[in-house]
């Protein structure tokens, strides 16, 4: 074997990698990294031979796993609520006819690349970038620990309705009628459902437990999809939806989001290596990236007429904006049916990225960007009954347990059994808030990141503040909320996993941090003392 492939992936991967590390310390998100790694590797050109199909591959698998995690967290109800398909659908017909007006307008500048566009190829270019990208967002909501939030909810079902038509524009295209074995899916899926909840249900936590992950996406979603003439993709989605209620959704998210996290650095290097850019293609992103940000104007005013809190509006309409890669797919259709040229495919491929640039740091600081503008922001949904009302009163209680997942649960109750009806736990969960509600405990829905919150809740009566959050990152935005009450009343006590990390919780105010990786040891002697004669 040739070895000089070895020498394209081990520069490849030194590029990716030192691009990632710069981008994160000048504050933009390591995805901007790899794009400029796929660009450094184009201009290289390295990007030739078999290697390159290879990263086609691992970027076509990495998107599939985005989509199988998606699914793992998307209930099917959510899609029908007005708020997601309705605004997705008329902020799509919105922009197409926005930008095919413009685009033909700027037929008559003079460019070349405007001036070959016919009717069809201008409505197409539209409709492909009416889309927001989904691994950007996902990725964006990850990083600040939102994937459960209110907003990131409507933002993800927001993106599978785009993906979905997305889905359905591919398959009219290709002219494939789907096979009659399509009329047995629904029967399939519900033995899929059966099959796969059992497995599940018996998989022990180790390699098998991730294989079982690989064989649910690609043999029961994508291959069984494709079989009946449809989307791998959607099938990867699907699946991912029929476990969505399963009793071990979160392990097999959390161990899913390990290997998507390495394949989908192979998508981001990809999109960079579409083409070389030219002074013409580079000249038109230029032209056509204000629109991401009409994109989330739009995304804004829409979402805003609906019954949510302007803070909602605005986290889900900034996440979205930007280009998609999805557009890119429906572009590169549009080159395979004679539509659009290579010379489009290159131009878009660089306005994504630019839009993936732009978008980062606004969205890193979206929460300092509201507190920023708010008086204006507040001011589009007069509206004050909403599902998304933070609390305006903690009533009786005395202790906030913040993040009700697998370590404030515990917590919660601990501290409940001793002070009863004086502890309340918040959490921006809706689902979770509900069923813990029905169980008749004292808990509320609320965003503890929002500045609304504790700008306008009283705190007086509260003593103590456990936070139980799982994601560092929005703990440390919760506690620098926190931090801006005028002579708090009560401590603040947060556990950490690292000892970095815990020098940052007690650099911004944190009375207590609890190291538990540090402290479990003794914990695990003080409970076996005081449970058996030792």
């Amino acid at each position: 074997m040739d070895i000089y492939p070895f020498y394209q992936v081990a520069f490849w991967l030194s590029a990716a990698f030192i691009c990632g590390v710069l981008a994160k310390r000048i504050g933009l998100p390591p995805l901007v990294g790899f794009l400029i790694a796929g660009f450094l590797i184009n201009f290289s050109g390295l990007q030739e031979g078999n290697i390159n199909s290879n990263i086609d591959a691992l970027a076509d698998i990495g998107v599939m796993i985005l989509l199988f995690t998606i699914g793992l967290k998307l209930k099917l109800k959510e899609l029908f609520r007005p708020e997601i398909w309705v605004s997705a659908t008329l902020h799509m017909v919105l922009i197409i006819l926005a930008m095919s007006g413009v685009l033909t307008l700027l037929m008559y500048f003079g460019l070349s690349i405007f001036s070959d566009l016919s009717l069809e190829s201008t409505l197409m270019l539209s409709f492909a970038l009416s889309f927001s990208s989904t691994v950007f967002v996902v990725k964006t909501l990850e990083a600040r620990g939102e994937m459960a939030s209110y907003h990131g909810k409507i933002a993800i079902g927001i993106l599978v309705i785009q993906d979905i038509f997305a889905v359905l524009f591919i398959a009219f295209s290709d002219k494939k009628i789907p096979s009659p074995w399509i009329l047995a899916l629904p029967i399939v899926l519900w033995l899929l459902q059966k099959i796969l909840s059992r497995l599940l249900h018996q998989m022990e936590h180790g390699e098998l437990f991730s294989f079982f992950g690989f064989f649910s996406i690609f043999v029961a979603g994508a291959l069984s999809f494709n079989l009946v003439g449809l989307k791998a993709d959607l099938g990867a989605l699907v699946i991912g939806m029929l476990l969505v209620n399963h009793p071990r959704v979160d392990e097999l998210y959390s161990r899913m989001t390990e290997y998507k996290d390495f394949f989908l650095i192979a998508f981001f290097i990809n999109v960079g290596m579409v083409g070389l850019p030219s002074f013409s293609t580079f000249g038109v992103a230029m032209i056509l990236l204000p629109f991401a940000l009409l994109k989330g104007v739009l995304f804004l005013f829409i979402l805003s007429r609906f019954s949510l809190q302007p803070r909602t509006a605005f986290l889900s309409a900034l996440g979205l904006t930007n280009f998609s890669e999805f557009g890119l797919i429906v572009g590169i259709v549009g080159l395979q049916i004679g539509l659009l040229t290579n010379e489009w495919i290159v131009a878009m491929a660089i306005l994504m990225s630019l839009s993936f640039v732009l978008a980062a740091p606004l969205n890193v600081h979206s929460h300092a960007i509201f507190d920023r503008f708010k008086g204006v922001i507040l001011k589009l949904n007069r509206k004050k009954q909403s599902m998304d009302c933070e609390p305006l009163s903690f009533g009786k209680a005395e202790i906030l347990v913040v993040g009700l997942g697998s370590v404030g649960m515990p917590t919660f109750h601990s501290l409940q059994q001793i002070h009863g009806e004086k502890v309340l736990g918040l959490d921006f969960n809706p689902d979770l808030v509900e069923a813990v509600q029905q169980g008749g405990h004292n808990v509320l829905w609320a965003d503890v990141t929002d500045s609304e919150l504790w700008d306008n809740v009283d705190c007086k009566n509260i003593k103590a503040v456990f936070m139980t959050v799982a994601d560092f990152n929005a703990n440390i935005q919760t506690i620098k909320e926190i931090g801006r009450i005028n002579d708090r009343p009560f401590k603040i006590f947060a556990m950490s996993r690292y000892s970095d990390h815990a020098e940052k919780y007690r650099s911004i105010g944190v009375d207590y941090v609890f190291e538990y990786k540090e402290n479990l040891g003794y914990d695990f002697v003080a409970n076996v003392l005081k449970r058996q004669d030792v």
